[in-house]
Formats: C-alpha cells, structure tokens, sequence
C-alpha cells in the first residue's frame, strides 16, 4: 500500500434521535489513514480538483446508517455520505455488512431483518428478546428491512457511489462480533449462536469448533464472489476472543489455516474482478496478545498472506503505548505496513469518558514516530462525532497525516489502559490507580518546538499539596491546581478533576519515552497523570 496521509471534514452536526443516542454505543467505525515513511509527502489521489492530501481510508459500520445518524435512512443518504466523505478528502471506503447478521440479503447468513414480520406489532416473538428498557431498538430492524423493500442493497450503493466519486471499496467483516451476549434470544443473534450454546464465549463463538470457521468462511466466500472490491478487512478486534482460556496457543494454527482460506478467496476475487484485492486484518495491539488469542499477524505477512495489519485496542479506550517499533522489527523483509488503532475512547484505569482531540492528536503523534504507516481511528463518529466542535472533528482529521502538522498543534499523552490484553504481557493492563510514590513512562513521540511548554499533569485525590515529580531525574516546579479545559472545549460533559501541573524544563524533555518520577505521602490515589505539549 502507498504512502497516504489524511483530510477530512464533514458538515454540521446533526441531533441525534433517542434510537441515535442509545444504539451508538453499540456501533463501530473507523477512519484509516494509510501513511508511508514520510508522513509529509503529500500526495494526490488523482481526481480532477482535489486537494487530497493523501489516502485515506473511512470504515462505516453496519448499523450506524440504520439509527439516522447521516439522515433519512433512504438510498440518498447513503450517496449524499459517500460524496461528502469523498469530498472531504476520503480515498477508501471500508463497508462494515454485518454483526453477527448481514445488512444485506445474503445467501448464506440471516439478514437482519429475517424473522420479522412487518405485519405485525412490535409485540411479535422476533422482539421478545430485547431488554424491556430499550424497546426503541424494534427501529433498527425494521429500517434496515424497510431499505431492502426499497432495493437497495447496502453494500452495493455504498461501492457504487464510492466509484462514482472515484474513491476505493472495501468491505469490512468482524469476525466474532459479541453483541448482546447477556440477552440470549435478542433479535441481533443469529441461529449458530442461538443453538449451540456450549460454543459461546463471553464474546462470540468459539472458533475451535470447524462449524464456527466454515461459518465464517462462508461469508467471505459469498463477498468475494458477490461484490467488486477493492479490499477486505478482516476485523478481528470486533471482538477479540476466538478460544477458550487456555486453548489460544492450539488456536493459532487453525486461525492461519483460516486466512489461507480467506487469502485464496481474495485472490479468486482479484482474477474475477481484473485489478488488485487487498486484505487487511485488524488484531489487538502488541504480537503478544494478538498470538495469545490465536491470531498469528507476524506469520500472516511474513508467508504473503495479508497487505495490511492494523494493531488496534478495544474500546472503551485509546491505548497510549502501542509498540510500533516491536511490529516493525519482527516484520523486516516484508513489505506489510503497520497501522497504529486508536478508539473514541479515554480511560486511565480509573477515570473513563471520551476522548479529546488533543490526546487524540497525542497518540497518533506517537505512533508516527515511532515508525506507524497508518493511523486508524475507531469509532470516531459516535461520541467525538456527536459532542466535538465540527472544527476541532476535521482538524483533527486533517493533521492526521502529518508529523509536522502534530507537532505544531497542542497534544497530550495520558497514561492509559490495555484492552485486550493477555497475561504474560510485560506491560500491565493498567497502570492507575496507584497509591503513593511511583515511576512511570510516557511515550510522547517528537520533542517539543521550541516555543512549547511542556507539563506533567496528574490527579492526587482529595491531596492539595504540591508533590515531588521529576522528569527524567530532573524536578519540575509545581504552577498548583488547575481544571483541564480542553474536556469542556471538545464539547464534553463537566472539566474534571482539578489537576496538579508541573513545568517541566526544557532540557529534561526527551523524545520518545521519558521517565515521570512521583515522591508522595503512602496514602496519596493517582488517578490520572499524562505530559501535555503546548
């Protein structure tokens, strides 16, 4: 895959409905920007009149244009999205068809829809299993039938107009998706699940059993023969656990023979079609812990079988620390690019909201430094869509692409959780709270320019007196407590905590990794500490 970076923007938010507010959080997406070794390099994509700045590569998922987020649900909505995004500076279309249902009428899945009787009231069996409370949902469903009586097929309008706009398609499938999972007979379901009970996990199914692989191999085949693709990802994060405890490391072999299976397909498609199909696969964020849940990508890219890795967390929350440079190094002589995930998400281990686009822009800068060639945002339409000035939404977007752009804006880089994560991980899943003193590294990514400052920022529950914080063994001067404004200007709910600041001098700022050395009293909580740029 080429070198790319990002530009995107979008119009004015609109009010979600109550159906919008709620079903979103059990949606995905994600916005991939595909960046070679010069993040700088600016790129055409090769339509008349544009400015694109590179590629960039938008994942919608498959129920997020069913609860009215982009308007009407209509055939129209869907070309007025793509020529938009198109617009916007978007150069592929990744096409999220299904759950564990598709949004289309398949062969060989249940669609959505299938059970429904739109004869009958929202009394009728199909609904029995939704939770009492959010009834609301029957919507989803009926929606997504009503777009099929209208012959549209989902999937197909969606690559039709991103060919109309000169733009790449690509589907985009999750592997395990564990929705609803507390609701047996919820209507998202499908038979496989509903019927083998034994097989179930606490997400998805159990891909130890032949049944549950063929399933699945099924829907890929039908894609490639169905659709003219430009790619396919293969979502292994949505969700993330395919064995039973124990089980992962006899999984790794059948999960490979897996994506033999599915490399083949793709390259049938590619004869079929007459022009290259990629494959992509999204895995958990270190070799590790995607090994440790059976998903081998090292081995993947080193025996040709995948174009693009993408190393991701999970929600509800970015993950600060992706070791780019361990992926890297384990895939010499290979030609697969590595892309760093991101989430809508911020969690410390202790405090848990939506991000900001200054930790957003935090972690991206990171990941490019040390070595990422994509950036891949993950639910970025829901909450940050939704509750971010559209401004800061699309300038986000836009410096996405470049290091140099990242630099020049403010940026913060909190210490945050790791999800999925596996046990023999050398990282702890999470790091806060923490009782008293402690030591901790932060990866920011390039040095700050020099008309910067940079700070440590931490939370100390209920302790107002200034603490020891060093940074890279030299100390920094405590400024006292101040309220993190930058939550209220993303359009967020309430400041947050009061944090401590300390001025870190310019000379104790390392490129990179740097080392925040905390002296407290035993019984001081940290709940949050990070090292803003600004």
């Amino acid at each position: 895959m080429g070198s790319v970076c990002a530009r995107y923007g979008n119009g004015n938010m609109r009010m979600r409905s109550l159906i919008g507010h709620t079903i979103r959080a059990t949606a995905a997406c994600a916005l991939l920007v595909v960046a070679g070794p010069c993040m700088d390099v600016v790129r055409a994509a090769g339509r008349p009149g544009t400015a694109q700045r590179g590629r960039v590569i938008y994942n919608l998922d498959c129920s997020e244009f069913y609860v009215g987020t982009f308007g009407p649900v209509v055939p129209e909505t869907i070309d007025k999205f793509v020529d938009e995004h198109a617009a916007a500076g978007v150069s592929d279309l990744f096409i999220n068809v299904n759950a564990q249902r598709t949004n289309y009428r398949s062969q060989v899945w249940e669609a959505l829809w299938d059970g429904y009787d739109p004869t009958l009231s929202d009394e009728q069996p199909f609904f029995a299993g939704l939770d009492p409370k959010r009834r609301f949902e029957t919507a989803f469903f009926k929606a997504t039938l009503k777009l099929h009586q209208m012959g549209c097929d989902y999937p197909q309008r969606m690559i039709d107009r991103a060919r109309h706009n000169q733009i790449k398609a690509w589907i985009s499938l999750r592997m395990n998706d564990g929705h609803n999972g507390h609701l047996t007979d919820h209507p998202s379901h499908n038979k496989l699940w509903k019927s083998h009970p034994e097989w179930r996990l606490a997400y998805g199914l159990d891909y130890e059993q032949p049944d549950v692989r063929e399933y699945y191999l099924k829907l890929v085949r039908e894609i490639c023969d169905r659709y003219d693709i430009d790619g396919l990802e293969l979502d292994f994060v949505r969700f993330w656990l395919y064995f039973r405890e124990g089980r992962q490391h006899l999984g790794v072999p059948l999960i490979t023979a897996f994506i033999e299976e599915v490399h083949r397909a793709v390259r049938a498609a590619e004869q079929r079609v007459g022009h290259p199909v990629k494959l992509c696969v999204r895995v958990p964020s270190t070799p590790w812990i995607a090994k440790r849940h059976g998903l081998d990508a090292v081995t993947w890219a080193k025996t040709g079988l995948v174009d693009l890795i993408v190393v991701s967390p999970f929600w509800p929350s970015v993950d600060s620390d992706v070791p780019i440079e361990t992926w890297k190094g384990l895939l010499i002589g290979t030609n697969v690019p590595i892309a760093v995930g991101l989430e809508s998400g911020m969690h410390s281990g202790v405090a848990n909201r939506v991000v900001t686009p200054e930790e957003l822009r935090g972690v991206i800068a990171s990941g490019l430094h040390r070595g990422a060639d994509a950036v891949y945002f993950f639910n970025l339409f829901t909450s940050p869509y939704q509750r971010w000035p559209r401004v800061q939404h699309d300038s986000v977007i836009r410096d996405s692409g470049s290091l140099t752009a990242l630099r020049a804006a403010p940026r913060r880089h909190p210490v945050t959780i790791k999800r999925p994560w596996a046990e023999g991980e050398p990282a702890k899943a999470r790091w806060l709270p923490h009782q008293g003193s402690g030591t901790f590294r932060i990866h920011i990514g390039p040095r700050p320019r020099a008309n910067q400052r940079t700070r440590v920022e931490l939370v100390a529950v209920d302790h107002d007196q200034p603490l020891g914080v060093r940074l890279n063994g030299i100390a920094c001067d405590s400024m006292g407590r101040m309220v993190p404004e930058h939550i209220t200007a993303a359009g967020l709910e309430g400041p947050g905590d009061a944090r401590h600041v300390y001025e870190a001098p310019a000379a104790a700022v390392s490129e990179g990794y740097n080392l925040i050395e905390i002296t407290a009293p035993q019984h001081v909580e940290i709940t949050w500490l990070e090292i803003s740029v600004r």
